[in-house]
């Protein structure tokens, strides 16, 4: 069944936020503790003798503004965790889920007649309720109402108002093969203007295609099993004003599946429906300012005011990186509330899964993120988490060196044991290693397991079990961290990078200040973020692997490869 929200008010800044939509995050995020879903009261008493406590006690202190650090401790596993918004989580779910729309319906634009309640699926039979009248001067289906006779036109051609519709297709090839936007321009012989329009065009007609092909996910969909891979990526996107030339650096999540390389959603952290002007000037008239960060109404934005005359933020993580600002147009949306929103939202769009493995890059947000989200599943063991770290810095020659010693090291097994397949051998040695890291280490965070069977893309590759509550056989922990990876979701940032100018690592060239400007880099993230999610959409559906397969066939969501001219004329 997918979620569902029950709304409960929220309001004031008590001892912790209030759930909001019935959701409430703020709780341990040690799975072996008691108070692992569990979350601290709103109000408690103070004192040896309080008659009302719990299992939590807030902790830090109070800035120079006032404002005092949002961290909560658990008193039975010792282990803090830093208070979030409900309500900015549910806002950041929302927002991504917003292209999941409906499609085009026939309804009586009378308000006054009983038609207009009544709306059918454009494609299907409306003969008993409308009346098929012609076409508008554009080409569009006109209908008459059979109850009061009102005429009303619905579109039926997703070209119709182009002109020369059929530049479309050449712009959008030219767009994921990594042309320039100013070389599409030349080549295409259009204006950046038309471009920019057509880009626009091509972003609502993919993700339209994309919400009708994963509806069948959304509807139940059953899986066994699904292998999850989460990572992030950091883009830096060039100044639009002489008047301030810093960079602008925002972050984007992804998950793939680990089977079928199908990715299932890539957000960005940047809004850009917000005026940063507009919303500055109603966090400073709604008090925003005052209060600690997870109690204000825009708590999943940086808000302009907490950079004032330098000031910084009390939170780490709200912090800018050193050279960097905010972006002119559209709102920066705090990392941590974008990862919340992205896994509320893989929830939803997954509800019919029996069991989840999520492989999660080394990162506190994405594991708070992750457990917040699936804390019911997590108890019903039905979600195991890992971290995954690999040596991302080593050269050609020290990956070939690690994945040496592990071949010399299964070789000589292999000799010891020769009944025994490579498989079982290699999940032996893991089971030995994780039993001796539960051994040495209290903790579960710094239970680090060495991968033995390394490759090229991941070397020196270690598994952290974040959902270790001791009750799962070894070997099957063994079994599953052997296919622990992150290389769908790194395969996916490498083409996004390779196939889109706008997100290459750039060539740059640096001044004496420390700024860079990037090439090829975007002025405004909205155009970016609009070229990721119809890069996911031509990846997942278009692109086809060795096995002459895209991920969406090996998912079950196709049966053969999409061409772009079906992706431009979807209705």
């Amino acid at each position: 069944m997918a979620r569902s929200y029950v709304k409960q008010e929220t309001g004031g800044q008590g001892r912790v936020p209030l759930e909001h939509f019935g959701l409430q995050i703020n709780f341990c995020r040690n799975p072996a503790c008691a108070n692992f879903g569990v979350p601290p009261l709103s109000a408690v008493d103070l004192g040896r003798a309080a008659k009302i406590s719990d299992g939590y006690r807030r902790v830090g202190s109070k800035d120079s503004e006032g404002v005092r650090d949002n961290l909560m401790s658990c008193k039975l596993c010792s282990q803090s965790f830093v208070l979030k918004s409900n309500r900015a989580v549910i806002e950041e779910f929302e927002r991504q889920k917003q292209a999941y729309v409906l499609p085009e319906r026939i309804t009586c634009t009378n308000q006054e007649c009983d038609h207009s309640k009544l709306t059918l699926l454009a494609g299907t039979d409306v003969s008993k309720h409308y009346q098929q009248f012609g076409r508008t001067a554009a080409g569009s289906l006109r209908y008459r109402c059979k109850a009061c006779k009102k005429t009303f036109s619905v579109t039926q051609s997703s070209t119709i108002r182009q002109r020369k519709p059929e530049i479309t297709e050449t712009l959008l090839k030219l767009l994921v093969n990594k042309v320039p936007m100013r070389r599409i321009c030349e080549i295409a012989e259009v204006l950046p203007a038309v471009l920019y329009n057509r880009i626009g065009f091509i972003y609502k007609q993919t993700q339209r295609y994309a919400a009708d092909q994963e509806a069948p996910l959304i509807k139940g969909k059953h899986f066994e099993l699904l292998r999850i891979a989460v990572d992030r990526q950091d883009h830096v996107f060039n100044w639009a004003s002489s008047a301030d030339r810093r960079n602008t650096k925002l972050s984007a999540v992804a998950s793939a599946d680990c089977e079928s390389g199908y990715v299932f959603g890539m957000e960005l952290d940047f809004d850009p429906r917000f005026s940063p002007y507009e919303i500055d000037l109603e966090a400073r008239s709604n008090g925003d300012y005052k209060l600690a960060p997870p109690y204000r109404q825009f708590a999943r934005f940086f808000l302009p005011g907490d950079y004032d005359q330098g000031r910084k933020p009390v939170e780490p993580e709200s912090q800018l990186e050193d050279g960097m600002k905010l972006p002119g147009l559209g709102m920066r949306v705090h990392a941590e509330y974008m990862i919340m929103g992205h896994f509320q939202w893989l929830r939803w769009l997954l509800p019919n899964v029996d069991s989840f493995h999520l492989y999660l890059d080394q990162e506190p947000s994405i594991r708070g993120a992750c457990l917040a989200a699936f804390m019911d599943l997590i108890a019903q063991r039905r979600v195991e988490a890992f971290f995954v770290r690999i040596g991302k810095n080593l050269t050609i020659d020290e990956r070939k060196t690690e994945i040496a010693k592990s071949e010399s090291y299964l070789a000589k097994l292999q000799v010891l044991y020769p009944d025994l397949t490579r498989w079982k051998i290699a999940k032996s040695v893991m089971t030995a290693r994780y039993e001796e890291a539960r051994r040495t280490h209290a903790s579960v965070t710094d239970r680090w397991v060495e991968s033995i069977l390394p490759h090229m893309g991941e070397p020196k590759k270690a598994l952290c079990y974040l959902t270790d509550h001791g009750a799962v056989d070894p070997a099957m922990v063994a079994s599953a961290m052997l296919k622990a990876s992150l290389h769908p979701v790194d395969r996916f940032f490498m083409q996004l990078r390779r196939r889109i100018s706008l997100l290459e690592r750039p060539i740059s060239t640096a001044s004496s200040t420390g700024r860079t400007w990037h090439g090829y880099n975007a002025y405004n993230p909205e155009n970016a973020a609009r070229v990721m999610k119809i890069f996911r959409v031509i990846f997942n559906y278009c692109l086809v692997g060795k096995d002459g397969k895209t991920p969406a066939m090996r998912l079950g969501l196709a049966s053969r490869p999409t061409t772009y001219k079906e992706l431009i004329a979807y209705i």
